[in-house]
């Protein structure tokens, strides 16, 4: 338990302050990168449980997954002032995250004709690890080039589904949920840690106006402001959009967790890696952020959905009202 606090304590000394200082984002993204490559060799190891991956398989694998993690933090144009950007802008390339994945899906075939121990299930294996590990890191990366706000705000539905499900869930769990993927977890636990997350969050959310200045130099703005134009909803369609957005990402985060847990299993393993003792690896520590991460954002760009939610609300207010 020692062991576990004072890694945490130095987690948290490190990642904090390059997680909400401005001046430090290039450092951010050195340590998010970092990261990345530390969770990518922790499943292609995992793998290795079953059958030897080849080493050049696996440079391969990791050189695949940073050119994902590129192209989707070069997708969008608010991580223009990342390191990322600005090197592939220098050099007048755009990386689009369409073609990366062709390339992965084209770059995998080859080598399952070229190496002969690599088969049609290591394809799969690999193609899973560089989406998974790819799209989750960019993904969280954007989110902190769109504003710290988002990162806070991920962090504490993830933080709080996963505290308040391991309480209700030792105090009142007798239902369990997925007991042959991680027996611990329970329908109560779920129920309440996604009650809880929604408490707060909701709270965030609906309460942000009031503290944005502390985040934004003073200036005093609504938390989807720069991602959506809620100013023709009403207050309550508006607060009904919160409610279900926070119970989505709470509910995801929990299914990242599951995630991590059904791989661990497969392979039977405890933890991914020791890189954090008393925690694991990095996927054992930010398993459910970077899942939620990655849905949250693409929740952010689902124009398509989020207009007729609108028409949705609005229709539900007036019957409200």
């Amino acid at each position: 338990m020692k062991k576990r606090i004072l890694t945490a304590i130095v987690m948290a000394a490190i990642l904090l302050p390059i997680i909400f200082v401005p001046a430090l984002i290039d450092m951010f993204e050195i340590v998010v990168v970092i990261l990345m490559c530390v969770a990518t060799f922790e499943v292609l190891n995992m793998y290795d449980k079953e059958k030897k991956m080849p080493l050049r398989v696996k440079i391969l694998c990791m050189v695949l997954t940073f050119g994902l993690f590129c192209s989707v933090v070069n997708n969008f144009w608010a991580c223009r002032d990342t390191l990322i950007y600005r090197i592939l802008d220098y050099w007048n390339f755009q990386l689009d995250m369409f073609f990366m994945i062709a390339i992965v899906l084209v770059c995998l075939m080859v080598c399952m004709i070229v190496i002969p121990e690599f088969d049609a299930s290591d394809v799969g294996k690999c193609f899973t690890q560089i989406l998974y590990i790819g799209i989750c890191f960019g993904s969280f990366m954007v989110l902190r080039a769109y504003g710290v706000r988002f990162i806070v705000y991920l962090l504490i539905i993830t933080i709080s589904t996963d505290i308040f499900a391991l309480v209700f869930g030792l105090n009142f769990g007798k239902h369990k949920m997925a007991p042959k993927i991680s027996p611990k977890k329970s329908w109560e636990g779920a129920i309440g840690g996604t009650t809880v997350a929604l408490i707060i969050g909701f709270c965030f959310l609906f309460f942000y106006p009031n503290f944005a200045p502390v985040f934004h130099d003073g200036e005093n703005i609504n938390f989807f402001e720069k991602v959506f134009d809620y100013s023709s909803m009403s207050k309550v369609g508006l607060s009904i959009f919160m409610v279900l957005l926070t119970i989505c990402m709470s509910i995801c985060s929990q299914v990242g967790d599951l995630v991590a847990s059904k791989l661990k299993r497969t392979y039977d393993i405890k933890d991914f890696s020791n890189v954090f003792p008393g925690h694991g690896g990095v996927l054992d520590r930010f398993d459910s952020a970077l899942f939620t991460s990655a849905i949250f954002l693409l929740f952010l760009h689902f124009e398509s959905i989020v207009a007729p939610l609108e028409t949705i609300f609005d229709e539900i207010t007036k019957l409200v009202m």
